[in-house]
């Protein structure tokens, strides 16, 4: 130790030292904030709407195993970037052809890129309306299926429509897209899509709100990580660096979903997995945001399940492929467990341990030691039923076999998922692998999920809500409409909702009274002021119109829609310059905008460019192969300029799109008049 006048001497040389330095009186300064133990080791906190977040490999560090396991889980690969290590693809299959579509499909490797490639073929053969891009990102493990996205310059993403179906080996449409309307390479990828395929991204507060455009950072993310569960992890490393003896605190600062009461430890698991229809996934209470759910609250305090009636088959009958738990609450099992003893009554748990993929040579014991959990051997009959009674030969040691087995879901076709709803006896192996075609559901009644969610005037204001957002031409608007405008209601987004479908449904005069009321609430909100210039364009006030489209955009100038809208709009003004303008900056954006590619040959037609015109008339059929209007513009200019060949190729345009542009008409009937019939 240090004699007393020693350590005099040392803390005034010090003063001494501080003096002059220019440094402070210690008596009299701020105290110093401790250093942040992440930052002094590397580790990155994200901040913004999702804040508190640590990169996966930060639990790697004291939860080795449990995060080596859980690479190996379906959810640790359900998004990532598309390397060679992650593929399991053929990529030298030849490519797919959809005959309602009439297009050609595939992907392939092109150096380190994967690429994707949809094509048509004209009269004679040949590739017409090529439209090829990067594979950005993969969505889903491979252990049934998986989906390919792109991102536009402005952080995007949409989807192609091919798939890769594990269970098949092969190619074919992703779902929804197995018919001739489909959206093509324009389906958008939307938050609520992106809340249950990845961890959540970093982006500033409040730009996952509704109504906000659906943006992502370029370094998204790879797969759903240990803290969509358990929670931020920042404050529980914080916690094991600053205190590593009190486990008591360690432990107090992140989630453990086994801990929670029953309830809330479901709810984890249900944030993505309840889903009771495909068509109507629910809504967001209105004051949430996309990313502001945290494991160990309630999940009905954020999100608003629904389940349906549909006109041509029962509750009971319906199996999609996200009907993990809605199948298996409805069965006897998980019934009279949770009322027999609701802590240790079956959930998910039970039988999943989501940190670790049960192997394939122990899953007949795995599962089976989970139901004689609570049933018998001698309970079960299977041995004594004989070869007449046991027609498929099913293992007796291999219960889920027998009483959860595989079926085709209504919703991805080519797909067997296994039924989670527990039966003594499941339907015949003929119903549950037969063949189906998509089908569109025909929804007759939306109901609460659950019996916690609002009722009265606010019940219906979401139920409608909840239905608009899945169909804007329903007649659901007229009960929101006059319910918003009853209640003088504050919360922005059934406005939004009823505005969409008023102008969709071309009700402009009832649009207007609701654009007034909301704009007197958010007079500065982006895409409020976007669609009151569609809205009094439509109207006949084409100066107004302008004027909002140009506050739209220079308060937020990542709104693609609002820059092809302005450009439109002084297009028909005969401002043409300026609108060029406008659309290449919409473009420069979102490339994949077919209207923009459009209006921006017309804008060359007028400025005497034409093949300037040509060029962008033809990537609008690359980006939207049924688009009427570029087939006519296309051919007609080709006539007008009338070089070698020109009227060859506008009649090769023609021909083509008599067949494939929807509608068809306006092109034959051109066609008819240059091209007289035998």
């Amino acid at each position: 130790m240090i004699p007393t006048p020693l350590r005099l001497a040392a803390s005034l040389l010090t003063l001494a030292l501080l003096a002059a330095c220019g440094g402070e009186d210690p008596a009299v300064s701020a105290p110093t904030e401790p250093p942040d133990p992440l930052a002094a080791r590397g580790i990155a906190v994200t901040t913004g709407a999702a804040a508190g977040y640590v990169e996966d490999q930060a639990c790697k560090l004291c939860h080795s195993s449990l995060f080596r396991d859980y690479q190996e889980v379906g959810m640790a690969q359900s998004f990532f970037r598309p390397t060679d290590e992650r593929m399991m693809e053929d990529f030298a299959a030849a490519p797919f052809y959809h005959p309602p579509s009439q297009s050609y499909y595939a992907l392939h490797r092109d150096g380190e890129d994967l690429l994707f490639r949809r094509y048509q073929q004209d009269a004679a053969g040949a590739p017409i309306n090529l439209f090829e891009r990067k594979v950005d990102w993969v969505v889903g493990s491979g252990h049934t299926s998986r989906l390919y996205l792109y991102q536009t310059p402005n952080g995007e993403l949409y989807q192609f429509p091919l798939a890769w179906y594990t269970q098949g080996a092969g190619w074919a449409m992703a779902p929804g897209y197995d018919n001739p309307n489909h959206e093509g390479v324009l389906r958008r990828v939307r938050r609520e899509c992106m809340f249950c395929h990845n961890a959540y991204p970093e982006v500033p507060t409040g730009s996952d709100a509704y109504g906000m455009p659906h943006t992502y950072p370029q370094g998204l993310p790879q797969g759903t990580g240990c803290q969509r569960c358990h929670g931020p992890g920042a404050a529980h490393l914080r916690a094991a660096y600053g205190t590593p003896d009190d486990d008591a605190a360690i432990r107090a600062a992140i989630v453990n979903p086994g801990r929670l009461a029953p309830e809330r430890r479901d709810d984890v698991c249900n944030q993505c997995h309840l889903q009771a229809s495909v068509v109507l996934f629910g809504v967001r209470r209105f004051e949430r945001d996309d990313y502001s759910f945290r494991p160990g609250e309630p999940l009905s305090d954020f999100l608003l399940k629904v389940d349906v009636e549909e006109a041509d088959q029962t509750r009971d009958e319906r199996f999609e492929i996200n009907h993990h738990p809605y199948r298996l609450y409805q069965s006897r099992c998980f019934l009279e467990s949770r009322a027999a003893d609701p802590t240790e009554g079956m959930s998910c748990l039970t039988c999943h341990d989501p940190h670790r993929k049960v192997p394939e040579r122990r899953r007949k014991t795995h599962y089976r030691d989970a139901c004689l959990s609570c049933h018998t051997v001698e309970a079960c009959t299977l041995e004594s039923m004989g070869a007449a009674g046991n027609p498929q030969g099913i293992d007796p040691q291999d219960c889920v076999a027998c009483h959860m087995p595989p079926r085709r879901t209504q919703d991805v076709v080519h797909v067997l998922m296994t039924d989670h709803k527990i039966q003594r006896r499941p339907p015949s192996e003929a119903e549950r692998l037969a063949p189906r075609e998509e089908r569109v559901p025909v929804v007759t009644e939306v109901n609460f999920l659950t019996s916690d969610a609002p009722t009265q005037t606010l019940g219906e204001i979401y139920r409608t809500s909840t239905v608009l957002r899945a169909r804007a031409a329903s007649p659901a608007v007229n009960v929101l409409y006059p319910l918003i405008l009853e209640t003088d209601f504050e919360a922005l987004p059934p406005y939004i909702d009823a505005i969409r479908a008023l102008l969709q449904q071309r009700r402009f005069a009832e649009a207007e009274t609701m654009m007034t009321e909301a704009l007197a609430r958010h007079p500065d909100h982006p895409l409020l002021l976007d669609w009151q210039g569609i809205l009094l364009s439509a109207l006949g006030r084409p100066t107004e119109a302008i004027d909002a489209l140009q506050r739209a955009v220079t308060l937020d100038g990542h709104r693609p829609e609002a820059e092809y809208n302005l450009g439109g709009l002084l297009l028909n003004q005969g401002e043409t310059e300026a609108a060029i303008g406008w659309l290449q900056s919409a473009l420069a954006a979102r490339p994949n905008i077919a209207a923009a590619h459009f209006f921006l040959g017309s804008a060359y037609v007028r400025q005497g460019k034409i093949d300037e015109a040509l060029a962008a008339y033809r990537r609008t059929l690359e980006v939207d192969p049924k688009h009427t209007r570029a087939y006519l513009a296309l051919g007609q200019t080709l006539l007008a300029r009338a070089k070698d060949g020109d009227r060859e190729e506008a009649l090769r345009w023609w021909r083509h799109g008599a067949r494939v542009a929807q509608p068809a008409a306006p092109v034959r009937e051109a066609l008819a008049q240059v091209e007289p019939r035998p």
